[in-house]
């Protein structure tokens, strides 16, 4: 089965009985998973179940993995929903079988989510194919979906909002889902127990509290190599009127933080190295902050070190004025680039 953006949402939310398989994919990575979420949320009001979460690379060393999962029927009654986020063709030969799988052995669902597939992927033609899946195609926002999206999260937390207010804080919106739904989440929190709609005035109060926060994620986003939200949230500060070098001055920050922690890691003080940092990184921050570190070894931190001293005094030298955003905006692609190849 084959279904594109409203069509596609509407069967995330009452799926077809007669497909436990789907495959989720887009742009925004941000609205696929929404999707997914939907279409979990939907199977679970049929028949509680239990949800579990596949590695990609640990399904294809070990397919048994999934074929175990996909026939296991569970004591308890409840049933099992597969949750794999997968890129490209990766899986494709293996979700070639899952699809000939014959109906009697099926005792789980299956929920893929994947990034933007065109017309010629042979995964996204298969999911197309298969009468018991279906092949979902879920679009960006336009501003009008985000209007929508935006007053009915709020509503549903009990929470009014004014027209011009609505227009204000989606025109400043990232364009990536995910995002915008943490910035929802804020909004909803800031407006609670407010006893009045939120007014233009709440709006751009609560933006400018969370400038600090925002350019902060933005480079966290690029030293984690996630080159659409990074690109977005970018886009975002610098729009924002966020000075470059202030971004520049918080890269260089949590760069040499990243130094201090591989220094202290270095000298066989692995335990609570996130503590001993300035800021301190919580335990549950430390499972990202590690990712990062993995990816940013000392040399390759020391030379972004480097490159942000001489991009700060690049913008801050007569003449420089007007090469801070031009020169951030090319740093931040570069370094969104190289930590999304790295290990």
């Amino acid at each position: 089965m084959k279904l594109q953006g409203n069509r596609a949402e509407r069967f995330a939310k009452k799926p077809d009985p007669a497909c436990p398989f789907a495959l989720i994919f887009g742009d925004d990575e941000g609205v696929v998973a929404d999707a997914a979420n939907a279409l979990i949320k939907a199977w679970m009001k049929d028949e509680p179940a239990t949800v579990l979460t596949l590695d990609e690379d640990e399904v294809k060393r070990e397919p048994a993995i999934l074929f175990d999962a996909l026939e296991a029927v569970s004591l308890l009654g409840e049933g099992t929903i597969i949750r794999i986020r997968t890129k490209g063709e990766k899986l494709f030969s293996l979700m070639k079988e899952v699809l000939e799988f014959p109906p009697e052995r099926v005792a789980a669902k299956l929920v893929l989510q994947n990034g933007n597939l065109n017309t010629r992927s042979k995964l996204r033609t298969a999911f197309e194919a298969a009468p018991n899946a279906a092949a979902l195609h879920l679009f960006a926002d336009s501003d009008a979906d985000m209007s929508e999206l935006v007053r009915s999260f709020l509503q549903s937390r009990g929470v009014e909002i004014d027209t011009d207010a609505l227009s204000e804080f989606v025109g400043g919106l990232p364009g990536h889902r995910s995002l915008a739904n943490a910035e929802m989440e804020k909004l909803a929190i800031f407006a609670h127990d407010l006893g009045r709609p939120v007014s233009v005035a709440d709006v751009l109060a609560l933006c400018e509290t969370n400038a600090d926060e925002n350019a902060r994620r933005a480079v966290l986003l690029a030293l984690s190599g996630d080159p659409a939200a990074a690109q977005a949230e970018m886009d975002r500060v610098l729009d924002a009127g966020l000075s470059p070098i202030s971004l520049v001055r918080m890269f260089e920050m949590e760069a040499s933080r990243m130094l201090e922690a591989q220094a202290l890691q270095g000298e066989g003080g692995s335990a609570n190295v996130g503590m001993k940092l300035k800021p301190p990184v919580w335990k549950s921050d430390w499972p990202a902050f590690q990712t990062r570190l993995r990816k940013w070894p000392t040399p390759r931190l020391t030379r972004l070190i480097e490159r942000l001293h001489d991009l700060e005094l690049m913008a801050k030298s007569p003449g420089g004025a007007g090469l801070g955003e031009p020169a951030t905006r090319e740093l931040f692609i570069t370094l969104y680039t190289a930590a999304s190849k790295a290990a």
